[in-house]
């Protein structure tokens, strides 16, 4: 169920993830001064913010209970999110604080989650639709109450579903198989798998925009999962966001060496960083063709299926970010921006890094900008 045609506004979107909240105290402390940090986004044009709000926290727990200090427990990923060690939260404090600032600056919230583990194992019970339905309602309900529901544009009820570790309290029920099994993942579904995802994808947005008509309801999807997606019934989703990456494409992750680097030293990765950025510089013509086709097919799905396409995360991923040369970063990104563009895409990302942990990127006020107001379609920044 998709929005009115002409009514999605064009959003310049970062995504802080979890770490907005878990990387606020010791050596990850970028997110501690939450008013200078909404400051430094709304300084860089960004009028959109997509977080994590730990509705699975937020929400009272299977006794009935509230409780408001959690330890949250750190994620392996190659992406940077979160703090590297266990960390104690408090998510409605924190979250009370980040709508007054995002109130103060004119930011909207594009609300996700997660669904990060914590020493309580909260994210174990959220594993059937009415599960997600009710920690979701009840985080809405507790925004609604504190008077920020007009913040709210929307909710993605699961970081890249059915996928692990986000979706780690389903996937067991979804695949027959613990979330650390990551087959799953790389096969095509079975008729049965479809069936039992369509139903998380059918009965959460149908059920929560039934509590609450305001907001739009979807999910995000991984590069590598659009074959599967498109076999689902998606009628009840307002909006798809499919993360793309460069490193989705094959051919430039074989000619660019990332196979090999993951048995390899930590230096090579160096060296594979570099080889990447001029393999992609040499054959730039060709690689942003290439980007373009997958970028083409997503919108084209999206649109068949009459649901507002998003492009929320991308474009380069690497195991070890102080390594990427930053320069062909922003070139990377700039190209995925334009391409979403002349797609007709108005919720777009500069890119993954659009955060205070990669002060590479961050600290590029005047790129972001530019970027920015290309995204927003203001003269300042129009598709060149």
């Amino acid at each position: 169920m998709v929005a009115e045609a002409g009514s999605t506004p064009r959003m310049a979107l970062a995504c802080w993830d979890y770490s907005w909240l878990t990387r606020r105290d010791g050596r990850a402390d970028e997110y501690r001064d939450l008013a200078r940090v909404v400051a430094e986004l709304a300084e860089r044009g960004y009028n959109t913010l997509r977080l994590d709000v730990f509705p699975h926290l937020l929400a009272r727990g299977e006794g009935g209970l509230s409780h408001d200090r959690f330890d949250v427990l750190p994620e392996a990923n190659d992406l940077r999110r979160g703090a590297p060690v266990a960390v104690q939260v408090q998510p409605r404090r924190a979250l009370l604080e980040l709508l007054k600032q995002a109130r103060v600056h004119g930011i909207r919230l594009w609300l996700a989650s997660w669904f990060v583990a914590d020493t309580q194992a909260r994210r174990s019970f959220v594993r059937r639709p009415q599960d997600f339905v009710r920690v979701w309602a009840e985080t809405l309900a507790f925004i609604e109450k504190e008077g920020f529901a007009d913040l709210i544009y929307a909710v993605d009820f699961c970081h890249e579903f059915p996928l692990a570790p986000s979706a780690h309290g389903a996937y067991r029920r979804i695949f027959n198989t613990h979330p650390r099994n990551p087959l799953p993942q790389l096969v095509g579904w079975s008729g049965e798998v479809c069936r039992r995802v369509e139903e998380y994808l059918v009965e959460v947005p149908r059920s929560l925009r039934a509590l609450y008509p305001r907001y739009r309801f979807g999910v995000s999807v991984s590069g590598g999962q659009a074959r599967n997606m498109r076999q689902l019934d998606t009628s009840e989703l307002d909006f798809l966001d499919s993360h793309t990456w460069l490193n989705d494409d094959p051919r430039f992750r074989l000619a660019s060496g990332e196979l090999l680097v993951r048995a390899a030293p930590p230096i090579a990765e160096r060296v594979q960083a570099r080889a990447a950025a001029l393999l992609y510089r040499s054959r730039q013509t060709q690689w942003t063709r290439r980007a373009g086709e997958r970028l083409s097919r997503q919108v084209e799905f999206a649109r068949m299926r009459r649901v507002t396409p998003v492009l929320a995360e991308g474009f380069v991923r690497h195991a070890q970010e102080r390594a990427l040369d930053w320069g062909w970063v922003r070139e990377v990104s700039e190209h995925m921006v334009v391409a979403a563009l002349e797609q007709g895409i108005s919720i777009v990302t500069p890119g993954i890094y659009a955060r205070p942990q990669s002060p590479e990127f961050w600290n590029d006020i005047a790129w972001q900008q530019r970027l920015n107001a290309m995204i927003c379609g203001s003269e300042a920044g129009r598709v060149p």
